[in-house]
C-alpha cells in the first residue's frame, strides 16, 4: 500500500522575504554605501547589519549591483516627479518665486531625510560611475533639464533677464541646495544654524531666491 504524500509540507515552504525586510536591507544599503563606497562594502555586511538573510538581496533586488541601482533609482524617481509638479510654466515673476521656493522646500527636506543617498548621488555623479548612467540620464539629469525649461519659459516671457545663461542659473540653484545640504553638519556645530530647523530653513530659501532675484546690492545706493 503506497502512502499518501502528506500536505501538510506545503505549510512549511519557507516563506519570501517580507517587504518589510527590503526596506531595511536598502536604508542599511544606503548607509554603508555613502560611507565606504561600493567596492568597500559586502553583501554579507548589509545583512549582518540589517538582521537580514543574504538570500534576501538576491530575492529583492537580483544582488550587489541591484541594490546599489536601487538606493538611486528611488532617490532619482522622487527627485523628478517633484520637479514635474513644481517646475511648470509661470506667468509671473512672483509665481516664478512660489514655484521655485516649493521645489527648493521639497528638494531640502528629501535631501536631509535621505542624508545618505544624497551623498552617494553626489559622489558617484562626480566619478560618473556606468553602473547608474542609465538612471542619471533618465531621473537626475531630466530633473536638470526641466529646471533649465523652466527658466527659459521664463526668459521668453520677459520675467527674467535676456542675457543670463540658463544652465549657469540652474547650476546656480543645484549647487547651492546641494552644497548646504552637505555642509549642514559643519553649520550646525560651529553656528548653531541647520536647515533641519524650519524657520531658518524657510530664510534661507527666502535669502537664496532674494539674491537670485534682487541681487545683493542694497537698492538704495
Amino acid at each position: 500500500m503506497v502512502k499518501e504524500k502528506s500536505d501538510s509540507c506545503f505549510f512549511f515552504k519557507k516563506a519570501p522575504p517580507s517587504e518589510k525586510t527590503k526596506d531595511l536591507i536598502l536604508e542599511e544599503a544606503k548607509k554603508q554605501f555613502s560611507e565606504k563606497g561600493y567596492e568597500g562594502v559586502s553583501v554579507r555586511d548589509i545583512c549582518d547589519a540589517a538582521g537580514a538573510n543574504v538570500s534576501a538581496i538576491k530575492y529583492h533586488f537580483g544582488g550587489k549591483e541591484g541594490l546599489y541601482r536601487e538606493c538611486f533609482l528611488h532617490h532619482g524617481r522622487e527627485s523628478l516627479q517633484k520637479a514635474e509638479k513644481y517646475l511648470t510654466k509661470s506667468n509671473t515673476v512672483e509665481e516664478l518665486k512660489i514655484r521655485l521656493k516649493l521645489f527648493s522646500e521639497e528638494f531640502i527636506k528629501d535631501g536631509l531625510q535621505n542624508s545618505q543617498a544624497t551623498k552617494m548621488i553626489c559622489r558617484e555623479i562626480e566619478n560618473q560611475n556606468p553602473v547608474i548612467q542609465d538612471i542619471f540620464e533618465t531621473t537626475f539629469l531630466k530633473t536638470y533639464i526641466l529646471f533649465v525649461e523652466f527658466f527659459v519659459d521664463a526668459q521668453n516671457k520677459g520675467l527674467i533677464r535676456k542675457d543670463l545663461n540658463t544652465h549657469f542659473v540652474t547650476s546656480f540653484v543645484f549647487n547651492s541646495l546641494t552644497s548646504s545640504m552637505r555642509s549642514d553638519h559643519v553649520a550646525e556645530k560651529h553656528f548653531n544654524l541647520t536647515l533641519k530647523d524650519p524657520a531658518y530653513r524657510d530664510q534661507f530659501i527666502n535669502n537664496l531666491i532674494s539674491i537670485m532675484f534682487d541681487g545683493i546690492k542694497n537698492q538704495e545706493q
